[in-house]
């Protein structure tokens, strides 16, 4: 696609009653240009360029029924003068301003041109970096200001294929080529530009170039033609080098990022709705001691609770729990047999219907999440996954692990293949989204088909889909996670005591004491003595080690405590230091310390602090608000 189309004469003003208009000077390295033809003003009025004489002017272009104004703080503001002594005809001097040239490249996110005739090259195409020029614009004039004026093109005609330019012409001074001219198509141009700054299939550095002219076009913000001529560099720079086997760095950088967007020349297209953005990360990880309540953090943070509402709809949150035999097959999808009723002949009613074994593409949460995302792009969706590492990470996602990398924009940095299963899988249930029953209006309705099938032949994390998970880095049986795989998530820490306060109403019996202490209290002492015997901070107990339904039933607290904390202890956090955790000598089991606890409660470990003191009652029940936090427990 282009926004040329090749002309044979850049006089596109000939012929018509107003055909006031700007022609490049040859001769002017500076941007100088003549002004001709007849005025017809915006308000019908007929008059010479010679009325123009000793006025200011800069241009602006029409978009929409508004004026863009680019006059740049005088920058783009130009003295009208004759062409000489007596002259009637007119000229525009640059007189140290922004080239008129320069100026309106800018202003339409062109390419950087040339002086006329002075390509740097007249073997490649001229409508590429310095190897073309504004020749003409035919021009509406503004007269209603005393002393100013204001020139809005009609259209813009540029020229390429030319130069005299020195190591380009075999003879100095000798211009050399084929004179080519183009008209540009500036409103689809600018149309085009708006609609694809919300694209959230492009980088972020091309949607923020994007997004500055969408604004200058729409009024929201004034050009400037230093910042737009950055902008411009930057952008085809950075295209450059993030797209080599695509993009070459020289040519109009808004035809490949339509081609990158797949919207190319589809009229048919409309912008995508972008989610709003949760100010999250995509890829989070929360992590801590066993007890510390990741999974009530993640899910407070996802879905809120009756205080405050969560990041998420609780319809678009999918759940998983990785164990040690759970595999890409079961996370992504695989084919799978299946039970399928066969209808018979109609014959005999009683052999009409008969079941069959085959197979078909089954997709694991992963895949049913990223679906979801795909077709509705306004939403977001997140697939949590807990106790991530007990599950071996990398072999897991598998090949989807490079999509883990994610740009500024929340959209995979890279794009994995489709396997041919998949890929047939994702033609049926991703276009099924695009009907009339999900989307109303039929241009819409085709815009989203051609995404659809579009998004079918790769594998890209959208932006609007997250994936937070829970770890245990100390546990028993979890796999380790390698470097490569951690650097692509971000690590949210849980402090061991983090939720003290949620818990600190409970209180527990404890033998040696004749009233219950408080259970934050016996965790704390109990951590303190792990501590003192150099059991590392992620092995601590956290106050959610036995869950709040467990705390409250304080008639079986002591067993709860049995089968909860001391096996835990004795069998892995304090495994190779019992003799420092607890108050015996020699060899000793299990039972013998479960027997010391219901005899001597705290006094069966190596106890540094002073002995629990037990608490009275309240006379009046303190009325609990941990019913959410039962989820708490890991």
């Amino acid at each position: 696609m282009t926004y040329f189309k090749k002309i044979s004469d850049y006089q596109t003003y000939s012929g018509h009653d107003s055909e006031f208009h700007y022609d490049f000077n040859a001769n002017s390295g500076g941007g100088q240009a003549f002004l001709g033809g007849k005025i017809v003003d915006m308000a019908g009025a007929s008059a010479s360029p010679s009325e123009l004489e000793g006025r200011t002017v800069s241009f602006a272009i029409r978009f929409r029924d508004q004026l863009v104004n680019l006059s740049d703080n005088g920058r783009g503001s130009y003295a009208i003068s004759p062409r000489g002594a007596s002259s009637q005809s007119m000229k525009l001097g640059v007189q140290g301003n922004v080239n008129p040239n320069n100026l309106i490249a800018s202003a339409l996110m062109l390419p950087k041109t040339c002086g006329r005739n002075m390509a740097v090259s007249i073997t490649v195409s001229p409508l590429t970096t310095e190897n073309y020029w504004l020749r003409s614009m035919w021009l509406d004039v503004d007269r209603s200001n005393a002393g100013t004026a204001s020139f809005i093109p009609k259209d813009f005609v540029f020229e390429g294929g030319l130069s005299k330019r020195q190591g380009v012409t075999s003879q100095k001074d000798t211009v050399e080529g084929s004179q080519q001219f183009f008209k540009l198509d500036y409103v689809r141009r600018l149309e085009d530009i708006v609609n694809l700054a919300d694209d959230a299939t492009l980088p972020a550095y091309a949607r923020e170039a994007l997004g500055y002219y969408r604004d200058v076009y729409l009024g929201n913000d004034v050009f400037d033609y230093v910042t737009g001529a950055g902008k411009i560099q930057e952008l085809m720079s950075r295209l450059s080098l993030d797209y080599s086997d695509a993009y070459s760095g020289y040519d109009d950088p808004l035809v490949f990022l339509m081609e990158l967007s797949g919207r190319e020349d589809d009229p048919l297209r409309v912008p995508v709705e972008r989610s709003p953005d949760i100010h999250e990360p995509r890829n989070l990880i929360f992590f801590g001691a066993p007890g510390t309540g990741k999974s009530y953090e993640l899910n407070k943070l996802a879905v809120g609770n009756d205080e405050e509402p969560g990041c998420f709809d609780k319809a678009n949150v999918t759940r998983v729990t990785f164990h040690p035999d759970y595999t890409y097959a079961q996370f992504v999808g695989c084919y799978k047999p299946y039970s399928a009723v066969k209808e018979q002949g109609e014959d005999d009613p009683a052999s009409k219907m008969e079941e069959e074994i085959t197979y078909r593409f089954v997709p694991g949460p992963f895949l049913e999440t990223y679906i979801k995302a795909v077709q509705n792009p306004g939403i977001n969706y997140l697939l949590v996954i807990e106790e991530i590492n007990r599950a071996n990470p990398a072999a897991t996602f598998g090949d989807i692990f490079q999509l883990l990398d994610r740009r500024e924009d929340g959209t995979s940095e890279y794009i994995v293949a489709v396997p041919i299963e998949m890929r047939n899988y994702l033609r049926v249930f991703l276009p099924e989204y695009a009907t009339n029953a999900h989307i109303r209006g039929p241009r819409k309705l085709l815009s989203e088909q051609l995404r659809l099938k579009d998004e079918c032949k790769r594998l890209c994390l959208p932006p609007n889909m997250y994936i937070w998970a829970t770890m245990n880095s100390a546990d028993q049986g979890v796999f380790p996670m390698d470097t490569a795989f951690k650097r692509r998530w971000d690590f949210r820490y849980i402090d061991i005591n983090a939720g003290s306060s949620a818990i600190a109403q409970y209180r527990v019996p404890v033998a040696g004491h004749t009233h219950p202490v408080g259970w934050d209290n016996l965790r704390r002492g109990i951590n303190h003595v792990l501590l003192s015997a150099g059991v590392n901070e992620d092995k601590l107990l956290g106050p959610f080690f036995i869950s709040p339904s467990r705390l409250k039933d304080t008639e079986h607290f002591t067993e709860t405590f049995q089968d909860k904390v001391l096996l835990y202890l004795f069998e892995d956090a304090a495994k190779t230091k019992k003799a420092k955790v607890f108050k015996r000598e020699g060899t000793f089991t299990y039972s013998q310390v479960c027997a010391d606890f219901r005899k001597k409660g705290e006094m069966a470990f190596e106890w540094k602090d002073e002995p629990l003191s037990s608490d009275e009652p309240d006379d009046e029940e303190t009325e609990d608000t941990a019913g959410d936090e039962a989820t708490a427990e890991e």
